[in-house]
C-alpha cells in the first residue's frame, strides 16, 4: 500500500502507479485567472511541480486519464501555458487503458461535500467493488476524488467508437441500478480524453467550512494484484443487470398526461422501492423488489419512470414482460383509470410535430465548427442563418404553421420537430464556419455589408469590389444594421476631421487600427480612448463603429456579470462600451480573451451537462475620463489614444456633426477597404527584427501605414510610444508595483526573503500612500510571488529586474535597477543613486545582466 504523506511525493507515487513508462499525460487546470491551463508531461516529477503551483487556488487540478500521443509533447513539454487554446481530444488518446466509475454525492453545486456525505459515497462505491468481484473483476484502485470517490479499472482497449459506446453502456448501467437519491454514479465519463482529479491535490469547491472542508484527493485502496478487464467481462455485466431502452419509454410517456405523485402512488399499494433517484437527468426512477407482473423476477428488473413533464412509463427488462407498460401496471391497481386515457392527444402532437417537420424542408441543416445546429432558412431571394432552437426559428415555423393550418402547434410537437431538425444538422449537415462581418477565404477578405441584396466587399490585393454570393456563411443579429455602399478609392484620412485627436503618433494608429478592424482571424488591441469632459469621447467611439460594424445599439453599458458580458461579445464584431469608471479582474481577463481570441463556456439554460461556447475574437472599444484598462495583461493588449476637450467656440450641434460624418462617410470607408487591399500586397515582404506581443497587428499596422503613406517605421515607433504609455500605467495601477518602484528610487539593489520585502514594501506603502486594503495587495509571501510576477515584464520595460529562487527554507529575490535609473513612458528617466558596494547581486542575476 502506498504509504507517502507529502503532496508532492504523492502525486508523484500516485502517478507513476496509474502511468506506464514514457507515457504522455495532459495536466489541465480550469477557470484560472489565465483562463485554461495545460500541459502535456511524460515526468511526473515535472507535472507534481506544476500542479502544486496552482493547488488550493482553484476548484481542482486535472489531468487526463488514458495515455495521450506523444507527439502532443510539442504543444508544451513537461510544463504547462496560461491560456490554452488546444487541450486533448478523445483523438488524441493513444488508447484505453482505465474504466472511471465515478461516484458523486448528491447535493447543491458549487460546494464541497460533508463528511456523512463522502462516506456515503464510499460506502456505495465499496458495494459495487463488491459485486464486481463477484463478477470476476479484479480490483480496482479506489481513489478519494476529494468529494467523491473513484474506482479506476485498468483495461486494454483500442480507441475507437465501439469502446466508447460500450463504457457508456456500462456506467449507465451501474447509474440505472446503483444511483439513488444520496449518491450517483456519472453517466458522463465515457469518452477517451475524460480528465480525472490528479491524485494528491485538493478539491475547493466552494467555501472552506467544518461542515463542508476541503479536502486532499488520494489513494484509499490499491489492489494486492493489478488484473485488466476484458471486454467480454463487460459485456457480461451489462448483460446480467441491464437498463430500459431509452427509447421505449419515450414512446409511452405520453399515455397518461396528468400530474401524479408517483412516489405516493407506489406506496400506497405497496410496491417495494429497491432504488429511487433520477435517470439521464430527465425522470425520477423507482427500481422495484419484485417485478407486478411476475413475482419470481426479484432481480430488480421492473421499474418504473417519471418524466419532468409529469409522464409516465413503466416496465420490466425480462422477455415474459415485454410490452408491459404504465398502462398494463395502472390498469392492475386502478383498471377504469387506464380506460380513460386518451390517445387522440398523442396522435395530435406526433401529426404537428409531422407537418412541422415537412414545413421546414426547404431549410437546410448544418453546424457551426463547434457543433452547434443551424438552419439556413430561404427568406425572398436570400437565405438566413439561424440557430434551430432559436427563437426566431421557432417564430418562423409557427407562421408556416398557422398559414398552414391556421393555428398554433402545441410547445411538445415544437420541441420534437425541432430535436429531428438539430439531429439532421448534427449527423447529416456541412460544418460551415460562421462569420460576423468579415471573414477569409484563400487569402481573400470578405466584408459583409448587411443589406437587402445580401452583398458583401470583396478585398483583394490592390484591389477591392462588391459582390453577391460571398464563398462563405455570414450571422446577422438583431442588433446588426446595413452598411452604406462604400466609395473607391475614398481617403481614410477624412476621418480625422471628425475626431478630436491632436496627438500624430494618436493619429497614425487610430487610423492603422480601424484598417486593421477589416481583418479577420488575428488578434486586434482593445482600443482605449480617454479624455476629460467634452473630449467627444462617445461620439468618437460611435463613429468608428460605424464606419466597422454599424449597430442598432452602437455603445453600450459594461454588463453586470461575466456571463452577460461573454453573451455582449459573442452578439457584437467591435462591441464599445461607454463611460467606464472601473473594470473588475474577471471581467478584464474576459476582455483580454476576446481580444486575442479564446472560447468562453458556460452551462445551457435548463440542463447539468450542456455547455453554451462562445468563440470570440473581437475589435473592442473603451471609453473613460481616466484610462480604464489597469491591469497589466489587458494593457499590454491596449491602444491607449487620448482625445482632447473641444473648445466651446467649437461646438457644434449633434445633427451638423452627424450630416458631415455621414457625408464622409462612403469615402471613408472605401479609403479604409482601399487601404487594406494595399496593404495585403505589401504584407508578405514585411520582415521586422522583433514584435511585440500583438505580433499580427505589428506586422500588419507596419504593412498598412505604408498603405497610408505615413511609413512602416513611422508607425512603429507610434506604437512603441504608446506600449510605453501603457506600461506605464500598468505600474502605476498596480500597488506592487508601485511600491517597487518606490523602493528601489533610492536603492541599485535588493537581496532579501520573499517574506522580508513584503514587509519592506508594507512599509513602503504607509510611507508613499499606496493603498493595500485593496484585494490585488498581497496578504502573504506566496502572493507576493504571483503578483510580481504579473508585472514582470512592465518593470524590465522601465529598468527593474528581479530573479527569485529558492534558498532552503525560504524563496529569496534579488532586485536589480538598470543603469542607476528608472526610465519612465515619454523619455522620463528618474535619476537615482548608484548601487552601494555592500550590496550585491545574486550570481543568477549577474550572469543574467553580464550576458546582455
Amino acid at each position: 500500500m502506498l504509504e507517502v504523506k507529502d503532496p508532492f511525493e504523492v502525486i508523484v507515487a500516485i502517478q507513476n502507479l496509474l502511468r506506464k513508462p514514457g507515457e504522455v499525460v495532459e495536466l489541465r487546470i480550469l477557470n484560472t485567472k489565465k483562463g485554461t491551463v495545460s500541459g502535456y508531461f511524460d515526468n511526473m516529477e515535472a507535472l507534481a511541480d506544476a500542479a502544486r503551483l496552482y493547488d488550493g487556488d482553484v476548484e481542482g487540478v486535472y489531468s487526463t486519464l488514458n495515455p495521450v500521443k506523444r507527439d502532443l509533447l510539442a504543444r508544451a513539454h513537461n510544463r504547462v501555458e496560461e491560456w490554452a487554446k488546444h487541450t486533448t481530444s478523445d483523438a488524441d488518446i493513444e488508447r484505453r487503458r482505465w474504466i472511471m466509475i465515478d461516484f458523486d454525492p448528491i447535493r447543491a453545486s458549487g460546494i464541497s461535500s460533508s463528511d456523512a456525505e463522502h462516506e456515503t459515497v464510499i460506502v456505495l462505491a465499496r458495494k459495487v467493488k463488491k459485486m464486481l468481484r463477484k463478477a470476476g473483476w479484479a480490483d480496482p484502485f479506489l481513489c478519494d476524488s476529494g468529494n467523491g470517490v473513484h474506482l479506476l479499472y485498468p483495461i486494454d482497449m483500442p480507441n475507437d467508437d465501439y469502446s466508447r459506446d460500450l463504457i457508456k453502456q456500462l456506467l449507465g448501467t451501474l447509474d440505472w441500478h446503483y444511483s439513488d437519491d444520496k449518491v450517483c454514479i456519472d453517466t458522463s465519463v465515457y469518452n477517451a480524453a475524460r480528465i480525472c482529479k490528479v491524485y494528491g491535490t485538493q478539491s475547493c469547491k466552494g467555501d472552506d467550512t467544518d461542515e463542508r472542508p476541503h479536502r486532499f484527493s488520494g489513494l484509499l485502496e490499491q489492489p494486492e494484484s493489478v488484473g485488466v478487464v476484458s471486454i467480454e467481462q463487460i459485456k457480461a455485466i451489462i448483460e446480467k443487470l441491464q437498463q430500459p431502452n431509452t427509447e421505449a419509454p419515450k414512446k409511452e410517456k405520453n399515455v397518461d398526461a396528468t400530474t401524479i405523485d408517483l412516489e405516493a402512488w407506489v406506496n400506497q399499494y405497496e410496491l417495494g422501492i429497491a432504488v429511487k433517484g433520477r435517470w439521464q437527468n430527465k425522470a425520477d426512477k423507482y427500481v422495484l423488489k419484485t417485478c407486478p407482473w411476475n413475482e419470481e423476477h426479484t432481480n430488480r428488473s421492473a421499474y418504473i419512470l417519471q418524466f419532468d413533464n409529469g409522464a409516465i412509463a413503466a416496465g420490466c427488462h425480462h422477455n415474459s414482460c415485454q410490452g408491459k407498460g404504465w398502462r398494463e401496471l395502472r390498469s392492475l391497481y386502478e383498471p377504469l383509470s387506464a380506460e380513460n386515457a386518451s390517445e387522440n392527444q398523442v396522435d395530435e402532437k406526433v401529426n404537428q410535430a409531422q407537418l412541422l417537420i415537412r414545413l421546414g424542408e426547404d431549410s437546410e441543416y448544418f453546424r457551426n465548427e463547434i457543433g452547434e445546429a443551424y438552419a439556413k432558412v430561404p427568406s425572398g431571394d436570400h437565405y438566413e442563418c439561424l440557430k434551430v432552437k432559436s427563437k426566431r426559428h421557432r417564430l418562423l415555423l409557427t407562421k408556416k404553421f398557422y398559414e398552414a393550418t391556421g393555428k398554433a402547434p402545441s410547445d411538445d410537437a415544437m420541441k420534437q420537430a425541432l430535436s429531428i431538425m438539430e439531429m439532421k444538422a448534427t449527423f447529416e449537415g456541412d460544418e460551415y464556419a460562421l462569420e460576423r462581418r468579415v471573414a477569409s477565404v484563400d487569402n481573400v477578405y470578405y466584408y459583409d455589408l448587411v443589406n437587402e441584396n445580401r452583398q458583401v466587399v470583396k478585398v483583394m490585393p490592390n484591389r477591392c469590389e462588391i459582390i453577391s454570393d460571398a464563398p462563405t456563411v455570414f450571422v446577422r443579429t438583431n442588433n446588426m444594421k446595413a452598411q452604406v455602399n462604400p466609395i473607391f478609392p475614398g481617403d481614410l484620412k477624412l476621418l480625422l476631421n471628425h475626431v478630436n485627436i491632436r496627438n500624430d503618433d494618436d493619429q497614425i494608429l487610430f487610423l492603422v487600427y480601424t484598417v486593421s478592424c477589416f481583418i479577420p482571424s488575428i488578434p486586434h488591441p482593445v482600443l482605449v480612448l480617454s479624455g476629460e469632459k467634452g473630449a467627444s469621447k462617445s461620439t468618437t467611439m460611435r463613429m468608428i463603429r460605424s464606419i466597422v460594424d454599424p449597430a442598432a445599439c452602437d455603445i453600450l453599458s459594461m454588463p453586470n456579470s461575466k456571463q452577460d458580458l461573454a453573451i455582449v461579445l459573442s452578439n457584437n464584431y467591435m462591441p464599445a462600451f461607454d463611460n467606464l469608471d472601473v473594470l473588475s479582474a474577471e471581467k478584464s481577463d474576459l476582455l483580454c480573451i476576446a481580444s486575442t481570441g479564446g472560447g468562453v463556456s458556460k452551462r445551457t439554460l435548463f440542463t447539468d451537462e450542456d455547455e453554451t461556447i462562445f468563440q470570440l475574437l473581437r475589435c473592442i472599444v473603451l471609453n473613460g475620463i481616466n484610462i480604464v484598462a489597469t491591469r497589466a495583461d489587458l494593457l499590454d493588449r491596449s491602444l491607449i489614444v487620448e482625445l482632447e476637450r473641444i473648445e466651446p467656440t467649437e461646438r457644434k450641434a449633434e445633427k451638423e456633426v452627424w450630416n458631415a460624418f455621414e457625408h464622409d462617410k462612403p469615402a471613408i470607408l472605401g479609403g479604409a477597404l482601399t487601404a487594406l487591399s494595399k496593404a495585403m500586397a505589401i504584407y508578405p515582404d514585411v520582415k521586422l527584427e522583433s514584435l511585440s506581443r500583438m505580433a499580427d497587428f505589428t506586422q500588419f499596422g507596419y504593412a498598412i501605414a505604408e498603405a497610408l503613406g505615413y511609413g512602416g517605421e513611422r508607425f512603429l515607433e507610434a506604437y512603441r510610444n504608446n506600449q510605453n504609455k501603457a506600461n506605464d500605467e500598468a505600474v502605476g495601477a498596480h500597488p506592487v508595483a508601485a511600491a517597487v518602484i518606490a523602493l528601489m528610487k533610492r536603492k541599485g539593489s535588493w537581496n532579501s526573503s520573499i517574506s522580508e520585502l513584503l514587509e519592506r514594501l508594507e512599509s513602503v506603502a504607509i510611507t508613499e500612500k499606496i493603498n493595500t486594503l485593496v484585494p490585488s495587495w498581497p496578504k502573504a509571501a506566496h502572493a507576493l510571488t504571483r503578483r510580481l510576477n504579473e508585472v514582470k515584464s512592465n518593470l524590465q520595460q522601465i529598468g527593474i529586474r528581479f530573479d527569485i529562487r529558492h534558498g532552503g527554507d525560504a524563496k529569496m529575490i534579488s532586485i536589480v535597477k538598470e543603469g542607476g535609473e528608472i526610465h519612465g513612458a515619454e523619455g522620463t528617466n528618474y535619476r537615482l543613486p548608484r548601487p552601494r558596494p555592500s550590496l550585491k547581486t545574486s550570481p543568477e542575476m549577474q550572469a543574467m545582466f553580464d550576458s546582455e
